[in-house]
């Protein structure tokens, strides 16, 4: 294999789990050329990871914008890819655009899904055919554990922070706001860790900016980091805080990986939820995630602390 294809869109936490599993395909092939496929605000970091040297921008566009479909798909099958590994297997990849890759492409070219058993092979003489395939059955995909270690931001901003913190991170999507722990809860939680004279240090984006200020608002030893860390920053903000408490997001999977305790926070869900990490403790509701009391996050968080046994009750 000379030319491999990985597809990964995102969004942001699915996308650093899986770097593990990027990186352990560099090392199944480490003379093959790779491309990742991924959306625009994914890419600063699969360059830090060293091992791609080209990117093709998938913004995930809506089926009728043509053109931005048609600009995707041309590079897919242009390139002439020996090997396409979907580590983002969905309707989108696994039904559009292998049809279309099949199709399109010129020469023969092998296709696998992260969980497929199976690869398929798909013969090819010359373009707008279909091309015959055959199955092979065999995994190509091992699926590891990610640390972030070799990520680091440009940390302008890190002469804001105080000595002693801990890291909280109150949002998530819009589109999931039953996903957040209620604000109010956040700020009973950063005036307890301010009666222990340690900060917090609030991550966020403009559209948690409301629970971010309620929060900062609450009590001096909070700290507003809103829109002043990149991704690339968050590894590197993590290993110098005490711990996290944050919702079902993408900064809270980064914070995890790069080897910090982390609390994380779960409304309860019919399919299995958590954030994994080397020193991870998911919490989940019976039932609305505001059913979680900040006792019962106190309780897993006050042993990365510091405190004594009597501080910490």
């Amino acid at each position: 294999m000379k030319r491999i294809l990985i597809i990964k869109l995102g969004a942001l936490g699915d996308f650093v789990m899986s770097v593990g599993t990027m990186r352990r395909l560099k090392e199944r092939y480490p003379d093959a050329e790779f491309t990742l496929q991924t959306h625009r605000s994914l890419v600063a970091i699969g360059q830090q990871m060293g091992m791609f040297s080209d990117f093709i921008i998938d913004n995930r566009a809506p089926y009728w914008n043509l053109r931005a479909q048609y600009n995707v798909l041309k590079q897919m099958w242009g390139k002439k890819f020996d090997l396409v590994i979907n580590l983002q297997p969905n309707r989108r990849t696994n039904s559009y655009y292998y049809s279309m890759v099949r199709w399109f492409a010129s020469s023969p070219f092998a296709w696998t899904s992260i969980f497929d058993k199976t690869i398929k092979h798909v013969d090819k003489k010359r373009a707008f055919c279909w091309g015959k395939q055959r199955e092979e059955e065999g995994r190509l995909v091992e699926i590891v554990q990610t640390d972030l270690g070799f990520l680091h931001g440009e940390n302008k901003h890190f002469h804001e922070l105080p000595e002693r913190f801990v890291t909280l991170i109150p949002g998530c999507s819009p589109k999931n706001a039953h996903k957040r722990w209620p604000a109010y809860r956040f700020v009973e939680l950063a005036r307890r860790l301010a009666e222990h004279n340690i900060h917090s240090v609030v991550l966020g984006t403009k559209s948690e900016l409301s629970e971010i200020e309620e929060i900062v608002h609450a009590t001096p030893f909070a700290c507003n980091m809103c829109g002043k860390t990149s991704l690339l920053d968050i590894p590197d903000l993590a290993r110098r805080s005490l711990a996290a408490v944050g919702n079902d997001t993408g900064p809270s999977h980064m914070t995890a990986l790069s080897g910090q305790p982390m609390i994380a926070l779960f409304a309860t869900r019919t399919k299995p939820c958590s954030i994994r990490g080397a020193q991870v403790t998911n919490i989940i509701s019976s039932g609305t995630i505001d059913l979680i009391t900040v006792d019962d996050v106190w309780e897993k968080l006050s042993p990365y602390l510091g405190l004594s046994t009597n501080q910490s009750e």
